[in-house]
């Protein structure tokens, strides 16, 4: 027994494969009244298709699952590298110094005092040693973020003292209006440390 389909049949089945080949699986075969052997084939096909698109939007789903989880990742990774870049260290019951290390653009300044001064109030700190041993130059930006750091901890109403300041930076400060910081200056982090700790009365500095 022959059969006998109709060419249009036979074409769209074949713009069907092609489209599907392409990646397009939204196309379908239609489906007609036809009781023959390729109604099988064309059923066939559709099913496959749905098979295809179930697959397709469950890899979507993974791909945009995993897109999310990448970004959370890469957001912690952000917070961790900025917690790490900005150690707020307690050195004494109300006393906070803070190493600063490498350049210090406005953005990682804005970071820094943020972090600082959430520090500086959540433990109503009276001191805050900002030590600049890792500093080895100072920009032009450095300096105005500098300068409001030091007056945004003044305003928490804590004491900001300056260490670790290197000869050849000194020159540096003063040229970009660092002069303008009325703070005190010690050589190393435990100068100002026993300074704070003689005005607190914990320490017995000795007499000069």
């Amino acid at each position: 027994m022959s059969l006998t389909v109709s060419q249009a049949r036979i074409q769209e089945l074949l713009n069907v494969l092609v489209a599907a080949g392409s990646g397009d699986y939204d196309v379908r075969v239609r489906l007609e009244e036809n009781d023959d052997a390729l109604l099988d084939v064309e059923i066939g096909i559709n099913y496959l298709l749905d098979d295809l698109v179930d697959r397709r939007d469950q890899n979507e789903a993974q791909e945009e699952e995993l897109l999310t989880r990448a970004r959370l990742l890469a957001r912690q990774q952000e917070e961790l590298v900025q917690a790490l870049s900005t150690p707020v260290i307690a050195v004494w019951p109300g006393v906070l110094a803070l190493p600063l290390v490498g350049r210090i653009d406005d953005a990682r300044a804005a970071t820094i005092t943020a972090v600082l001064l959430e520090r500086v109030a959540a433990e109503r700190a009276s001191h805050v040693i900002l030590d600049l041993t890792g500093v080895a130059a100072i920009a032009g930006a450095t300096m105005p973020a500098l300068l409001r750091m030091v007056r945004a901890i003044g305003l928490l109403g804590a004491q900001c003292l300056l260490t670790g300041i290197r000869a050849e930076v000194a020159p540096q400060i003063v040229a970009l209006g660092g002069a303008d910081i009325h703070v005190r200056a010690l050589a190393q982090l435990s100068d100002a440390l026993a300074l704070v700790l003689a005005e607190k009365g914990q320490l017995d500095l000795p007499s000069t």
